[in-house]
């Protein structure tokens, strides 16, 4: 069950990351078009700032390690990370099932502690409850979205369909007729094998279709002069040089994943209108004004026709908006678009990259890092209250080996745990306290090489496989004081730091006392301890 809920966590940031992202784009670029008008004209920027707010949902999936990030991380200590996994505790519960524990036996006053622990148990067990049940309401809540936003996609795909069952396919002979195609047109539409289709519909002309599009064309284009025919399956035509259907059909599956996010339609709607504009202006490339205003009347009864089709599924030559068209036929007296700069370029793509990189460095801040600790902590970790985290003994962890598992070269298990590291890295004193033995350790056969031992109330700390000691036996040292180097002295393969925990004649697991320590294990080693010990 724990998976089914870690995705359902990830995919909950992953709306926050996308919804977030979305905004900054839909600002930025907001911004620029002001600075850049040319921006309108450009598909390649609106395509771009789609994929990279998809691609920012993205970001709670990918395997994180240790990064930068503007916000520190929020982990969950073994209680908290207890009570995610088991809601459900009976830890106090009454008989009714109260969720708020209680303090069974007596009618006597509780003392202050007593209410104090009561108090943090029932904060636990809400915020575990929220940590649970927000995800859980996201999935219900998305799954509802989704299937809406399918069912609008799958009636539209119905009505793209009826409409080309009712329409039929031109011979070759009926296109040389037609009177809507030259020679050059004709000859293109040879090689392609694309296919043309009339209806009786009053449509657009129009491509339907991702893969292989077909060309939709209305009969009542018949009535229109042969250069405004001609104009139209110019656009069209170039419409399919350039994959633009393909670059519609990308947009509509983001829309539809990310249903929740608007920006996502804002930037869709920002491309169409850069393809119809790029399209305008390759039809027009060196035509006189005349033609140009032919063109624009053709648009504009194309109009009324487009207005009444469904949306989605199918790229028209009058695919806008009514209060768009005089904007359009404003670009069409132009005759060229403006151009964008190489610096302009390259600040927009920076934007681009600046949303990623700031969502990347977000994540330990809004991630709970659930997936390791829900699954790695061990069970005994959960009946007894963990005591309080130590000092790690090395500036950058690497966990090689852990607690238990028995290895290639012993068929014991592991009395502490192994952290890799370069010869000669400073360690640091998990805890304050006593030294007890500091050089080499007949212990254990001489197995431990140079060693040093801490003495911390009723425990002890080990540090085996030293190159080098700095504190002698009797010395006071404090948390963090630096206490010798890692080497590969006594029975080591390589340079690492084994570091073992005793109390009470025993060790004990190191995890129980240092933080985090599945977050930078190796993969070798968090495999080899699942396969032994099962989590």
């Amino acid at each position: 069950m724990m998976p089914v809920y870690v995705m359902m966590f990830k995919w909950l940031l992953a709306g926050v990351s996308c919804a977030l992202a979305g905004l900054a784009m839909y600002s930025l670029l907001h911004a620029a078009q002001r600075v850049w008008p040319a921006l309108a004209a450009r598909r390649a920027v609106w395509l771009a700032a789609q994929l990279v707010v998809a691609g920012a949902a993205l970001l709670p999936f990918l395997p994180h390690g240790e990064q930068i990030s503007v916000a520190p991380a929020v982990t969950l200590n073994a209680r908290q990370s207890s009570a995610i996994r088991i809601l459900a505790l009976d830890e106090g519960a009454d008989a009714h099932g109260d969720a708020r524990p209680s303090v069974h036996a007596s009618t006597a006053p509780r003392d202050a502690a007593g209410e104090a622990a009561v108090d943090a148990q029932w904060r636990l067990r809400s915020m575990a409850a929220l940590a649970v049940g927000l995800p859980i309401l996201w999935a219900a809540l998305y799954a509802c979205g989704l299937a809406h936003a399918l069912a609008r996609l799958l009636r539209a795909r119905m009505l793209w369909r009826r409409l080309l069952v009712a329409a039929r396919v031109l011979t070759p002979r009926e296109l040389l007729a037609h009177g809507a195609f030259s020679a050059d047109q004709l000859s293109e539409i040879g090689r392609s094998r694309l296919a043309v289709m009339e209806t009786e519909a009053a449509v657009s002309p129009m491509l339907i279709g991702l893969r292989r599009p077909i060309l939709l064309l209305p009969r009542h284009l018949r009535e229109f002069g042969a250069d405004q025919q001609q104009m139209i399956v110019a656009h069209e035509l170039h419409h399919w040089r350039a994959r633009d259907p393909l670059c519609l059909g990308v947009s509509t599956v983001l829309q539809t994943v990310f249903w929740f996010n608007p920006a996502l339609r804002w930037l869709a709607a920002r491309m169409t209108w850069a393809l119809e504009l790029a399209c305008d202006q390759r039809v027009l490339a060196g035509r006189p004004q005349q033609q140009r205003k032919r063109y624009a009347a053709a648009l504009l009864r194309q109009w009324q026709a487009q207005a009444a089709m469904p949306p989605g599924g199918g790229l028209a030559f009058g695919g806008i908006h009514g209060d768009t068209i005089a904007a359009r036929i404003l670009h069409m007296q132009k005759t060229s678009l403006p151009a964008l700069g190489t610096a302009a370029a390259w600040t927009v793509a920076a934007l681009m990259a600046a949303v990623l990189a700031a969502g990347a460095m977000l994540q330990p801040a809004l991630a709970f890092n659930v997936e390791r600790q829900a699954t790695a902590e061990p069970a005994a970790a959960d009946n007894a209250a963990p005591a309080a985290a130590w000092r790690q003994p090395l500036d950058r962890m690497r966990v090689s080996g852990f607690f238990g598992v028995r290895r290639a070269i012993s068929d014991k298990p592991h009395p502490g745990i192994d952290l890799a590291a370069p010869k000669g890295t400073p360690i640091h004193a998990a805890a304050a306290g006593t030294v007890i033995a500091a050089g080499e350790l007949a212990e254990n056969h001489g197995r431990y090489g140079t060693s040093v031992i801490i003495e911390t109330g009723a425990r002890q700390t080990l540090y085996a496989h030293l190159n080098s000691v700095a504190v002698k036996p009797g010395d006071r040292v404090t948390a963090g004081q630096s206490i010798g180097t890692v080497g590969e002295t006594g029975f080591a393969s390589g340079p690492h730091l084994h570091f073992e925990v005793r109390q009470d004649d025993r060790t004990i697991d190191p995890a129980t006392l240092l933080a985090g320590l599945d977050a930078h294990a190796t993969r070798r080693a968090l495999k080899a301890r699942r396969q032994q010990q099962g989590y």
